[in-house]
């Protein structure tokens, strides 16, 4: 049993592959209702968790944490602990989906000099080093999801033509070109709140991502019920608090440039 969760049980036999996964290491599932992700055990990202339990200004830009699981169930050939998460797409019908990692830095603190040279080639082939973020995986309805090795590699003019136009041209097609400048006028917003909180914090992130949900499906924008937007910040499988450090510039820059892009598709 999740030791946060709200006196839930999940049985082994019933979780199923996450379907929305784009980017990571995989392994990622689902309980029967779809409410909560149970990926295998990260001992820093568990460490990043639970001080995000502790800080009320981060807290609500991170899917919620509902502790550690243990799996003993060896017909699904699982890890024993697991973490457990909330699924932030167990509510749209439409969803669409950017998962954009942040920062210009992709290897940890206590990385040795061959994971150093191999995390900085990468990032230097890809947005990352001259934005600040890169797109990591796009999932559109009624479209395959991007393939990874295409969409990381493209350039700074392409990754607007290629990801953050057709990533909002369905809010258009679907429902309205109102309701596509009022998605993006919105996503800005939450993410320079988030930029706000990044300011005032003291943590460094490498690899972490931004993931970005909106609704397409016209009737239940019509209807104007549930969430029809999210942002949160995930994956902190290299992510520290540090206090006395300051803010994390490297992470600042990469928001920044997203929202001025975003802005710019305003104009």
């Amino acid at each position: 049993m999740c030791t946060a969760q709200p006196s839930a049980n999940i049985d082994p036999s019933k979780l199923a592959n996450f379907k929305h996964q784009l980017a990571g290491h995989g392994g990622i599932q689902y309980t029967e209702d779809q409410s909560i992700l149970v990926k295998p055990l990260n001992p820093r990202e568990n460490a990043f968790y639970e001080g995000i339990e502790r800080n009320s200004l981060f807290k609500p830009f991170t899917p919620a944490y509902f502790g550690i699981i243990s799996l003993d169930d060896n017909k699904q050939d699982l890890p024993a602990t697991h973490m457990c998460i909330e699924n932030l797409t167990k509510d749209f019908v439409a969803p669409c989906i950017a998962d954009i990692k942040i920062g210009t830095r992709y290897h940890d603190l206590d990385a040795n000099p061959e994971k150093v040279a191999r995390a900085t080639k990468m990032a230097s082939e890809r947005t990352s080093s001259v934005l600040g973020y890169c797109f990591c995986g796009l999932s559109l309805p009624g479209k395959p999801v991007a393939d990874r090795e295409w969409i990381t590699k493209l350039d700074k003019e392409s990754v607007v033509t290629d990801a953050i136009l057709p990533l909002f041209q369905v809010a258009q097609d679907s429902v309205s070109k109102e309701y596509r400048l009022q998605t993006i006028q919105k996503l800005i917003e939450k993410i320079s709140e988030y930029r706000d909180v990044i300011q005032k914090s003291e943590t460094r992130m490498f690899g972490n991502s931004l993931l970005i949900i909106y609704e397409s499906d016209p009737e239940r924008v019509k209807a104007g019920s549930g969430r029809l937007i999210d942002v949160r910040a995930i994956d902190f499988a290299h992510s520290h608090w540090l206090p006395g450090e300051g803010p994390d510039e490297q992470y600042l820059f990469g928001l920044n440039n997203l929202i001025q892009a975003l802005t710019n598709i305003c104009e």
